[in-house]
């Protein structure tokens, strides 16, 4: 598993990838995405992509929809990466806050829509 936490997208994604990967899993951050924050927030663009570069086998998207920190609406980090992944192929495991899940399998809760 790869923990991202916070941070900007930087090359060395690739060196990660390369030297260990690849991850079962990727936790990155897609939340709060403005490019005044872009060192420490990558957004669900470079989220994705960086889990790419990570050769990552499933992302859990992270640090979003919990606070209105970011100048965008709260569900939209989210709802950009839905978009983003599918046209990239990038299987994502999206669990109900609390929710026990399979690790190893895609899945959408789609949570935030109710």
């Amino acid at each position: 598993m790869y923990y991202g936490a916070d941070s900007g997208m930087f090359p060395g994604f690739a060196d990660i990838g390369n030297k260990y990967g690849p991850f079962d899993l990727c936790a990155l951050e897609i939340g709060a995405a403005n490019e005044d924050w872009e060192d420490i927030h990558m957004g669900p663009y470079k989220a994705a992509d960086a889990h790419k570069m990570l050769k990552g086998k499933l992302m859990l998207p992270i640090h979003w929809g919990t606070f209105n920190l970011a100048l965008h609406p709260w569900d939209e980090p989210i709802e950009q990466l839905l978009a983003y992944a599918s046209e990239k192929q990038i299987d994502l495991l999206i669990p109900a806050p609390g929710q026990t899940v399979n690790t190893r399998q895609p899945m959408n809760s789609n949570w935030w829509k109710s």
